[in-house]
């Protein structure tokens, strides 16, 4: 499978920094985080949630795939002047073993891997938390993803096309990003995970399934829902 990840292109990467603090309250409350709390932020990108969720209170740790994104989110704590720990890790290297509290994987990073590597990933996220601990994850609430796919987005600075692979249940995109400069395109590939496979996912990992939020209110997951947060606790 081609690591599309590697290279794609880093506007597309980030989302402001300032939307972090809409996001923070629903995660706080979703893991039921309190003062001294540790979490794991993975992947943390520059801390656009890590920032929240210290000033919070919470002692967070973030990992990341990109050098860039580590050292931003380390020039924010310090402008902030708060305590946290930012490692460059490849998912699939995850290696801590009973530390947290809770994790949370935001922002659509799961499903980036072969069902096998994601799987794994799985397991090295409910590895690190503590008996009892909260994990977080948020991707495209796939069935409205299907029911509403278009196979063609265009606006002023970038067009994406879609494809949806019935086989390996995956939408992979190419983004072409429309510059002055010139013509840029990216490619990305996400397995999209319906609740009952997270269920199932969960149990292989040692989780127990919680809850699935279909928005930041507390509503439960539907086929209006644009995202899926899914909520699973470390059983032992």
């Amino acid at each position: 499978m081609i690591e599309w990840f590697n290279s794609f292109d880093e506007v597309l990467w980030l989302k402001d920094d300032e939307t972090g603090e809409a996001d923070a309250p629903f995660i706080l409350s979703a893991l039921a985080l309190r003062p001294g709390d540790r979490v794991l932020d993975a992947s943390c990108g520059a801390g656009r949630i890590s920032v929240p969720l210290a000033q919070a209170g919470c002692r967070v740790t973030g990992v990341d795939l990109k050098p860039e994104h580590i050292t931003r989110a380390k020039q924010r704590f310090a402008a902030e002047r708060l305590t946290g720990e930012f490692t460059v890790c490849d998912l699939r290297r995850l290696d801590y073993d009973g530390v947290f509290d809770a994790a949370v994987n935001w922002g659509g990073s799961f499903g980036y891997f072969s069902d096998e590597v994601n799987a794994d990933v799985l397991c090295r996220l409910a590895r690190a938390l503590k008996p009892g601990g909260l994990l977080l994850i948020d991707q495209p609430n796939r069935e409205y993803v299907l029911r509403n796919f278009r196979s063609w987005l265009a606006g002023e600075d970038l067009t994406v096309r879609n494809n949806w692979h019935a086989a390996t249940q995956r939408v992979e995109a190419t983004w072409i990003i429309h510059d002055p400069a010139g013509e840029r395109r990216s490619f990305s590939s996400v397995r999209l995970y319906t609740p009952g496979q997270f269920r199932r996912l969960f149990a292989r990992a040692g989780l127990a399934w919680q809850t699935a939020y279909g928005d930041q209110d507390g509503s439960p997951v539907n086929r209006l829902s644009h995202r899926i947060y899914v909520v699973a606790r470390k059983v032992s």
